[in-house]
């Protein structure tokens, strides 16, 4: 196929995927306990930077700037993300096992955040301890990596490994330590992961660094397709290969720690939805990011609103992930046994 009809496909194919992804984020308005209908919404988004006159009610204003804005775009951006982070791994590792924690991110994380619950602290102590212990996990397995291994794939997946069976032997036990009335449900509930407690302020906490991020990757993008081909290979064509790793496994980590340290642990987004970008767009790195970021998004945002319809009761999005994500990862294995890569 000649290279600019490929090219066409792939922008109709993110076309398509953009337009979901607004289609989606708005028809999340209209999700929830709260009824408001879609012409309330769209006046109330638009009465932020116009003057149209206040017809409705003070109440629907703030549950639509303050408590759906905020947990639908947190949705969006940290199923991009984690989808990314779970495409830049599997690229660098060359294994599509891998997923955005596979450094012990999660691990370090969740120990932070039961570390500042059991001590009482708020909730921005508690995002801030998950944050410092994510980054603290991932450094000491690339250290790990560095001191024995020389950096080297498998070291730093082993390392990885040792990094995330300490902290969850440490955060073992902080939950025997932890209060079985208020501190352990606390922590086991923010383990499982979920969106409610996000806030318009966590969404500009995690921009700066997330779109930092996004754009380094983006410039080493044609460096990270010669290090899918191999190390060796990279070398040859000029690609300083620890600097590119380095980049990889920074953005990753970094888009990563930002989202679990106010989501909590999320699984199966960064593991399922690089396949299946994989599966539309094909291997190469800036096609397959852009990819997974919006079908990551959408997902997430999906699976939430299925969350935000049951009355009375809010299940956790982790264990929601799982159960949509084990299948849909067994259809893909389908897939690679019938030669598909």
């Amino acid at each position: 196929m000649p290279q600019t009809k490929k090219k066409d496909y792939f922008m109709l194919k993110m076309l398509i995927l953009i337009c979901l992804a607004v289609i989606v984020f708005f028809g999340s308005f209209l999700v929830g306990r709260y009824p408001i209908s879609p012409r309330t919404v769209v006046d109330i988004l638009l009465s932020q930077f116009t003057d149209i006159p206040k017809y409705w009610e003070k109440t629907m204003e703030q549950v639509v700037l303050q408590v759906r804005l905020p947990r639908i775009a947190l949705g969006l951006l940290v199923g991009g993300v984690l989808a990314v982070s779970g495409a830049s791994y599997q690229t660098l590792f060359k294994n599509p096992m891998v997923s955005p924690d596979i450094l012990g991110v999660s691990a370090g994380a969740g120990f932070g955040a039961a570390l500042a619950m059991i001590g009482h602290g708020g909730w921005w102590q508690i995002q801030t301890t998950a944050f410092i212990f994510g980054l603290v996990a991932v450094v000491s397995a690339y250290l790990i990596a560095y001191i024995f291994g020389r950096q080297t794939i498998t070291v730093l997946i082993l390392g990885g490994i040792v990094v995330s069976s300490l902290f969850q032997s440490l955060l073992s036990i902080i939950k025997t330590l932890a209060d079985t009335e208020n501190e352990l449900p606390a922590i086991t509930f923010w383990l499982m992961g979920g969106l409610g407690k996000g806030s318009n302020r966590d969404l500009l906490f995690m921009l700066p660094a997330i779109f930092l991020s996004l754009l380094l990757l983006f410039l080493f993008r044609h460096q990270i397709n010669a290090l899918a081909a191999g190390e060796d290979e990279a070398a040859t064509m000029g690609v300083n290969v620890p600097l590119v790793k380095l980049v990889i496994v920074s953005c990753s980590t970094l888009m990563t720690v930002c989202s679990v340290s106010i989501c909590g642990i999320i699984g199966w987004v960064g593991m399922v939805v690089p396949h299946i970008a994989r599966m539309l767009t094909g291997a190469d790195y800036s096609k397959l990011a852009a990819s997974s970021f919006f079908i990551g998004g959408v997902f997430l945002v999906i699976i939430d609103n299925i969350i935000r319809g049951f009355e009375g009761v809010e299940l956790p999005l982790g264990v929601l992930t799982a159960l949509v994500g084990t299948p849909v990862f067994v259809l893909l294995l389908s897939r690679v046994r019938k030669g598909w890569t």
